[in-house]
């Protein structure tokens, strides 16, 4: 008769294989993974005066910056299943909001999922996925303060959901809103990291500026009416395709005052541009409350500091607002990785992707990196922000998939409708160079690279996605 292992065994295996990964784990750093929700780079330290952002400019000196950093899909759910899962989005998978990654591809460890496998403690605060429940085995502690449409003013809170505004300015602390509760959780866990041997991996998911741009007063009145501006292509809708444009239904009929159809008033516009500045500031400020209790409790020489916003977003440009969109305005994000043993203030021109985040962090941490990941990672370009990094980018939302080189940008939908741009001539993307027969080689080539890319996003599936 086969003889049984022993149960004594396979104890003292399992105690002996969790102390090895634990002690392995003690030397490693902490990781501050901070998302902010709709944040586009429109930044003091992406070169943009108009809002006030004194704190993610202070990270930005201490770490790189990316300035071409695209997301893969430009919507939340589907951005961020992207991002945390370091796969490429498919016609199968990461397509909408409501996009849950632990159903979409179940056989990987997702970013926090590999860290704890690795020994460290993982904690997310706010919104990390879109989905609260994505992948919560990933994480030892999962904290979801109240919603991001809190409103805190009477008369705005007994209004129906579909007919409060679409901001809000109130004389409250910042505790009133989610944001400063995440900070101050945040803060706890940095507290309880310092006193701990074991290394934590801290998610801090900010809301703001997601709609409704509701923000304490004082954010507001950081900024003068008079002085704030419609962007320069307000009125001009893009010489693109309709499958480009679309009716900006995440605030029409999600809030009161914004009309159904056709463009909002140029007053309504200046204030919610003056909201999402004051959003920024707002969550800017709360992001310095973090960065300020990690200084004083001394752990900025051991903890790798990202911050990363899910997509860009519109505000009026080529008639649009929020994101949804195949523009530079809706791909482009913010990025910035402060790391130890790495020089600070550095600008980085390279094309990096939202899925090399996990392959990065991995390297940085001195972890083996996952065999799924379709990502590369960024250290190089931490050592030299001048290295040549990646060809091209890749992003897709709807039926559309859109390529991204050093000077072009080139889109394709299945219904075979197409645009160009040439960023050495139009960076605001307003003329759609693709019938002009200049281009018709360049066209060609960029058609083949999307083409290639999903090839081999196909081969990698089939090759490594059958398990972890």
């Amino acid at each position: 008769m086969k003889q049984l292992p022993n149960i004594n065994h396979i104890i003292l295996l399992t105690a002996w294989t969790i102390t090895s990964v634990l002690l392995n784990a003690a030397d490693k750093p902490h990781v501050l993974f901070i998302a902010v929700d709709d944040l586009r780079p429109e930044l003091g330290c992406y070169g943009k005066a108009a809002i006030q952002s004194p704190n993610i400019d202070r990270l930005a000196t201490t770490g790189t910056l990316f300035e071409r950093a695209y997301c893969q899909v430009p919507v939340c759910g589907a951005s961020r299943a992207s991002l945390m899962t370091g796969l490429y989005p498919t016609n199968q998978r990461f397509l909408t909001y409501h996009t849950k990654a632990d159903e979409e591809v179940k056989a990987i460890y997702d970013l926090p999922g590999w860290f704890k496998k690795n020994g460290y403690k993982t904690i997310s605060n706010g919104k990390i996925y879109h989905q609260r429940d994505d992948f919560a085995r990933s994480w030892d502690i999962l904290n979801h303060p109240g919603g991001f449409r809190r409103y805190v003013l009477p008369e705005n809170i007994k209004l129906p959901n579909n007919q409060q505004p679409p901001f809000e300015k109130a004389d409250v602390p910042d505790s009133a809103y989610p944001d400063g509760e995440i900070a101050a959780a945040v803060i706890r866990n940095l507290q309880e990291a310092k006193q701990s041997n074991r290394p934590h991996f801290i998610a801090a998911g900010f809301s703001k500026p997601h709609l409704p741009f509701n923000a304490p007063s004082k954010y507001w009145d950081l900024y003068q009416r008079e002085e704030l501006s419609l962007p320069d292509n307000y009125r001009l809708k893009p010489d693109a395709p309709r499958e480009a444009i679309h009716k900006w239904n995440e605030l029409r009929g999600q809030y009161g005052t914004v009309p159904q159809e056709g463009p909002v008033s140029d007053a309504m516009a200046l204030n919610l541009i003056h909201g999402y500045y004051a959003s920024v500031s707002y969550v800017d400020a709360m992001i310095g409350q973090v960065l300020d209790a990690l200084d004083s409790l001394e752990m900025r020489d051991n903890t790798i500091v990202i911050l990363w916003g899910d997509h860009g977003w519109q505000l009026g440009e080529h008639t649009l607002w929020c994101k949804h969109a195949l523009f530079q305005t809706s791909l482009n994000a913010p990025l910035i990785i402060s790391a130890p043993g790495y020089n600070g203030d550095q600008r980085s021109r390279s094309i990096v992707e939202f899925v090399d985040i996990y392959p990065t962090l991995c390297e940085l941490s001195g972890i083996d990196l996952p065999r799924h990941l379709q990502g590369r990672s960024m250290q190089g370009v931490l050592e030299d922000p001048n290295a040549r990094f990646k060809m091209a980018a890749y992003s897709q939302y709807g039926s559309g998939q859109t390529v991204k080189t050093n000077s072009l940008s080139y889109t394709e939908w299945s219904s075979g409708a197409r645009m160009l741009f040439d960023h050495t001539r139009d960076v605001d993307e307003n003329t759609n160079e693709i019938n002009n027969p200049k281009y018709n080689i360049v066209v060609s080539k960029l058609s083949g690279l999307l083409k290639s890319h999903r090839q081999k996003v196909s081969d990698a599936d089939q090759a490594y996605l059958s398990s972890p």
